[in-house]
């Protein structure tokens, strides 16, 4: 099975890092908008569905989903936690790579990527639902082809990212700088400066390359996720619906004074 995953690999295959847009608000309308600017202009590999700090409940998720893969942009989504029946549910629906957050150690990450694939590589429970309508398709091969990050959030995950980035079957790293920074003792943040930060993206990216896995970063700004980009991360985020919002209300600002 290769659609709708491909933009992200082909993005990897072509030596450049794969462009994700990130979405907390469950507006189908908005989805879709979204969806179909960034596929028409060829600006986002993949969109994620924020279920830990968005609002997307099971049928906003499911209608997310079916937007965004319309489009042939890759639907991921950053999870509430590592839970088998959240991931078993979002998979069946046809998301193609799940974020884990708050990923401290290998054992958690073991569970995360033995939650993605079926036995008996993992525990996933057989339940198609929407990834069986596509004609074509083979369910459990497909799932192979997942991608299971486990986000680099805590002062222990820093410190085991080598062992993290090693698990077998663990498609990466995705640094989360804000819960980073707090447990860093510099408060949260997003696109960030501090030397601290730094060194923890260059220390995840050494495990990373380490363990032939690929590194991935959340940023608002495009240009902050472009810098990220030329670093070596190989997953940025490139832009997120609140803060975008936000920025359009700053315009206005500037124009009236």
């Amino acid at each position: 099975m290769t659609e709708p995953l491909d933009p992200v690999r082909a993005a990897w295959a072509a030596g450049r890092a794969a462009r994700n847009g990130w979405l907390t608000v469950p507006d189908p309308h908005l989805v879709e908008v979204v969806a179909a600017h960034a596929a028409g202009q060829g600006l986002l590999d993949a969109l994620t569905l924020d279920l830990q700090h968005g609002l997307f409940d099971r049928a906003r998720s499911a209608d997310a989903v079916r937007a965004i893969a319309a489009h042939g942009i890759a639907p991921l989504v950053r999870l509430p936690a590592v839970d088998e029946a959240i991931i078993g549910f979002v998979l069946d629906l046809g998301v193609r790579g799940v974020i884990a957050p708050m990923v401290s150690d290998a054992a958690t990450a073991g569970e995360l990527v033995a939650a993605c694939r079926y036995p008996p590589d993992g525990r996933r429970s057989f339940g198609p639902v929407r990834t069986a309508l596509r004609p074509g398709d083979d369910p459990i091969a497909a799932a192979g082809s997942v991608l299971a990050f486990a986000m680099i959030e805590t002062a222990d995950a820093l410190e085991r990212a080598p062992e993290i980035a090693a698990v077998a079957g663990l498609d990466g790293l995705f640094v989360g700088p804000g819960d980073l920074g707090v447990a860093l003792g510099i408060g949260p943040a997003q696109d960030r400066e501090e030397p601290e930060i730094h060194e923890a993206f260059a220390r995840v990216l050494a495990a990373c390359a380490a363990s032939g896995t690929r590194a991935a970063v959340h940023a608002t700004d495009p240009a902050y996720a472009a810098a990220r980009a030329a670093d070596g991360f190989a997953l940025v985020t490139v832009w997120s619906d609140v803060p975008a919002l936000l920025g359009s209300m700053d315009g206005v600002r500037a124009a009236f004074g």
